[in-house]
C-alpha cells in the first residue's frame, strides 16, 4: 500500500508539471494539498461565520416574509469579490467539481444539524439542457456527502422558464418568480425537515417562492443553505 501511495503521488507531480490545476480565484498552479483555490486566496475568503455582524444580517433575510427556521451560506457575496468570481466558475463555466468542494466545505457547517432530506432549488427543464446541468444540485450532492443525506429532486419543480433574475429590481423579481414552482408527490416530504439548497441569496426572492410552495405541505419545516448571500 506504501509503495502504490508513493507511486500515486509521483504520478500526480509529474502530472502537475505538465498539467497543473490552477486557483479558480488567482489562476495561480495549486501545489500539494490545495484544491481548487489556493491558500492564500482562501484565507482571504470572506467567510460569513467569521464576522458576526455577517451571520446575524443572515438570519434576519426572511423575516416577514417566510417561515425559514435557519439560514446556513458560507461567503458573503458581492459585486466582483472572490466569492463572485467563484460562482462564475460553478455556474459560467461548468466547474462542477468546484461546485460539489464548496458543497462540502458549506455541509461542514451543518453535521450537527437535523435535517430529512435536501432538495435543492430546481433549474427549468429547459434552462437545464441549456447549462447542462443545475448548480444547485451540484452543491447539493457536496453538502450530501458531508452530512449523509438524501437529495430529493422531484418534489419541487419549476413549471415555467422564467427570465434571469441579475437585472431585476427586488419587487420584479418577486413577479418573475413567484409561481413558477409547484409541488409534486407531497406524501414523500409530509412532515420532513427540508434543507432547501441553492447557489447564491441575493434579494431572497427565488428561495423565497419555492420556501412557500413547499411549506403549503402539511408539517413541513424549511431551512436554507447557500454557497454565498448578499448581505
Amino acid at each position: 500500500m506504501i509503495k502504490f501511495d508513493a507511486v500515486k503521488a509521483s504520478g500526480k507531480a509529474f502530472l502537475d508539471v505538465f498539467y497543473p490545476d490552477y486557483c479558480q480565484i488567482c489562476h495561480q498552479p495549486l501545489v500539494l494539498n490545495e484544491h481548487h483555490i489556493c491558500f492564500p486566496c482562501a484565507y482571504d475568503l470572506p467567510f460569513i461565520n467569521h464576522d458576526p455582524g455577517s451571520k446575524k444580517a443572515l438570519q434576519q433575510l426572511f423575516w416577514g416574509r417566510v417561515d425559514i427556521d435557519h439560514v446556513y451560506s458560507l461567503l458573503n457575496y458581492q459585486k466582483g469579490n472572490a466569492t463572485q468570481k467563484l460562482l462564475h466558475q460553478i455556474k459560467y463555466k461548468g466547474k462542477k467539481k468546484l461546485g460539489r468542494y464548496l458543497g462540502g466545505m458549506l455541509g461542514e457547517q451543518l453535521t450537527n444539524a437535523e435535517f430529512d432530506l435536501i432538495i435543492p432549488v430546481p433549474l427549468h427543464p429547459k434552462r437545464e439542457r441549456e447549462r447542462g446541468f443545475n448548480q444547485s444540485h451540484i452543491i447539493a450532492k457536496g453538502i450530501a456527502n458531508k452530512c449523509s443525506l438524501p437529495i430529493n429532486d422531484q418534489c419541487l419543480l419549476r413549471k415555467q422558464y422564467s427570465k434571469s433574475q441579475t437585472k431585476f429590481s427586488r419587487f420584479d423579481r418577486w413577479g418573475n418568480v413567484s409561481r413558477i414552482f409547484w409541488i409534486n408527490q407531497s406524501t414523500l416530504i409530509t412532515g420532513k425537515k427540508i434543507l432547501l439548497v441553492d447557489d447564491v441569496v441575493t434579494t431572497g426572492a427565488t428561495l423565497e417562492a419555492a420556501a412557500h410552495q413547499l411549506l403549503n405541505v402539511e408539517g413541513v419545516k424549511i431551512s436554507i443553505a447557500t454557497i454565498a448571500a448578499r448581505i
